[in-house]
């Protein structure tokens, strides 16, 4: 993975050696459990094709470590009664954080992938050192309320809005978010928070959270539009994230040429303050303007050309089934949106090139923390 990464698992979640939290034989049977959320024994062997004696050595220690639990054999039919594998969900929970420019939302995920409690607050500060107590304090906050254990914590995946520059976690936000630009996030933000830390940019981390609960539970090939201050994106393609050389795979807003339109929600926030409707942030935004309103037509005027370059250019050179429109984007907005794209597709010996369904997010604005919340889960246990 390329995306920044600071900080070391605390001891209680490593095995044996000291090292490691999973060989690569125990990654695949968590991720398995992950995935079905409970398998026999005989079950994992066939799923794996490794002997029954190699998934009782993988299974055992995870059981004896608290990570996996055996239910009591059940008869299902003929044979010798087989007794179900689980991830225990209490061994360990991820935060999941969304930095925006106006705003910070949070989810505690824990080891099954449950969504165990959801937080979200107007940004205070954009000052780093201001927002990231901030969010120290909401995590803390969340967990108490949560009554989950803070020593089964297993680390804190962060999205922060922005592209990579190619040096670390250091990344290059929007105006609003100054103080964050250029700067090693990760290693800043573990020093904070309390390690370890993984920073990748929201594109990404909202994809990966679709791809977990949203349009990836029906394909494995979609590219995801993420609408905030910003417009950008992720892709998963094959069922896996797509990040690119530099982690910024999805950047959807460096398709349209200069002078066109840039059709994030920060420009529908100004479009509706030259037009009578000021607001003064995306937050306050978001809490009171009407979706449906008429006045929409006129910013949608301006950018549906830039709506379907993009569309196009997606359908053409990641052929997906899907595109998801999500990030802060409302429903109402998406299908609207979603009415006017028109894809470049000529007609050749009476045929058109397939191109992608369109459909709103299926987890909204949540996407992008449970997208951060799995960056710790799977590089401990799952990948």
């Amino acid at each position: 993975m390329n995306h920044g990464f600071a900080g070391q698992f605390a001891p209680a979640f490593l095995r044996e050696d000291g090292r490691r939290t999973a060989t690569d034989n125990e990654r695949v049977v968590m991720a398995l459990l992950h995935r079905t959320g409970t398998a026999s024994r005989a079950d994992l062997a066939r799923a794996t094709g490794l002997t029954a004696q190699s998934i009782t050595r993988l299974v055992d220690p995870l059981i004896e470590r608290g990570l996996l639990v055996e239910g009591t054999p059940q008869i299902a039919g003929r044979g010798k009664p087989s007794a179900k594998l689980r991830l225990v969900a209490d061994a360990a929970f991820a935060v999941g954080v969304s930095v925006m420019t106006d705003a910070v939302s949070l989810v505690l995920m824990d080891l099954t992938g449950a969504i165990r409690a959801r937080a979200d607050a107007p940004l205070l500060s954009v000052d780093f050192a201001r927002a990231a107590a901030q969010i120290a304090s909401l995590i803390d906050a969340t967990v108490t309320k949560a009554a989950l254990d803070p020593a089964r914590r297993i680390g804190i995946g962060v999205g922060v809005t922005g592209y990579f520059i190619g040096d670390g976690a250091r990344l290059n936000p929007p105006a609003q978010l100054e103080p964050w630009a250029l700067i090693p996030i990760d290693t800043m933000l573990a020093e904070r928070l309390g390690g370890p830390v993984w920073v990748d940019n929201d594109g990404n981390v909202a994809a990966l959270g679709e791809a977990m609960l949203g349009a990836g539970r029906t394909t494995g090939d979609f590219a995801y539009l993420y609408f905030a201050a910003g417009f950008g994106g992720g892709v998963i393609a094959g069922g896996a994230q797509l990040r690119g050389s530099h982690g910024n795979a999805g950047e959807f807003a460096s398709i349209l040429p200069e002078g066109w339109p840039q059709p994030n929600l920060e420009n529908l926030r100004l479009y509706l303050a030259n037009h009578g409707q000021p607001y003064d942030d995306l937050h306050t935004m978001l809490a009171a303007f009407d979706p449906a309103d008429p006045l929409i037509d006129g910013w949608l005027d301006l950018c549906t050309p830039s709506f379907n370059l993009v569309a196009s250019v997606i359908s053409a050179a990641l052929d997906p089934d899907l595109i998801v429109l999500g990030g802060r984007l409302p429903p109402v907005l998406a299908e609207r949106i979603i009415a006017r794209i028109r894809f470049t597709n000529p007609e050749r010996r009476g045929h058109y090139r397939p191109t992608p369904s369109i459909a709103p997010s299926a987890i909204g604005p949540d996407a992008a923390a449970i997208g951060a919340a799995m960056l710790p889960l799977r590089t401990a246990f799952f990948t």
